[in-house]
């Protein structure tokens, strides 16, 4: 009676209460299974992106292969770029020494110009001296030569005067120079060398080479300048331009 007891205890208890039986696992386990889990994932999400490019019409390996392209293109381009600059560096310096060669040609070619321009002159100066183009003998105004000086105003004249084709005799005089202009609005003459001033003389047999300097007021405009020689009852006289300075 008693063990009937307990056996109807124990048949209500096991319809009242529920066992559940849970397995352990090792930790080892559970990383093992979360890896395979997690790369699952990503080869799935791997999959999943690649269909969805396939599908939008995005070729992948395409895109490798046309990348590749741009690369070995790119890379061509710099090669070729770095030829032209070397090419171009070259000719840089090719043409500084063509320019080098030109300037000393250049130069050259101006000296002998300046020093056939001098041999001309000093040839026509002989020539006016003893076989002048006119074939008129006696003294004359040969030249007037004007140039700057440092300072406002002050510039230095050389004068040359020569005997042509008769050498007999020596040419005795004196010789001035006016500088004609304009000043304070209205015409004016100023007379070189001024009043009180040594004479310029004149004595030669062939030629004569007469220097001094010109100063003029700062409100000065000088416009002509006439040289006068003095030979006893003889006068030349002779009318240059101011020259530009």
């Amino acid at each position: 009676m008693i063990n009937r007891l307990k056996l109807s205890k124990l048949n209500w208890r096991s319809k009242t209460a529920e066992l559940v039986v849970r397995p352990r696992y090792s930790s080892k386990a559970m990383l093992i299974s979360a890896g395979i889990a997690g790369a699952l994932l990503i080869v799935a999400g791997g999959a999943i992106y690649n269909h969805g490019m396939n599908m939008a019409g995005f070729d992948r390996v395409a895109a490798i292969h046309r990348q590749d392209a741009l690369h070995s293109e790119l890379e061509h381009l710099r090669s070729e770029n770095h030829l032209l600059r070397a090419g171009l560096a070259d000719a840089q310096r090719a043409v500084q020494m063509d320019q080098t060669a030109y300037r000393q040609l250049d130069k050259s070619l101006r000296n002998s110009a300046s020093q056939i321009v001098k041999l001309q002159e000093q040839v026509a100066f002989y020539q006016d001296i003893i076989s002048p183009a006119d074939h008129i003998a006696g003294p004359r105004i040969q030249a007037l030569r004007i140039q700057s000086l440092p300072g406002a105003g002050q510039y230095r004249y050389r004068l040359m005067l020569i005997q042509a084709l008769k050498h007999q005799q020596t040419v005795y005089g004196r010789a001035t120079l006016q500088v004609n202009g304009v000043q304070g609005g209205k015409n004016a003459t100023l007379t070189f060398p001024g009043p009180g001033s040594k004479p310029l003389s004149v004595n030669f047999k062939y030629f004569q080479e007469l220097d001094g300097q010109i100063i003029l007021a700062s409100n000065f405009t000088p416009q002509s300048v006439t040289v006068r020689v003095m030979l006893g009852g003889r006068e030349l006289d002779r009318t240059y331009a101011w020259p530009k300075l």
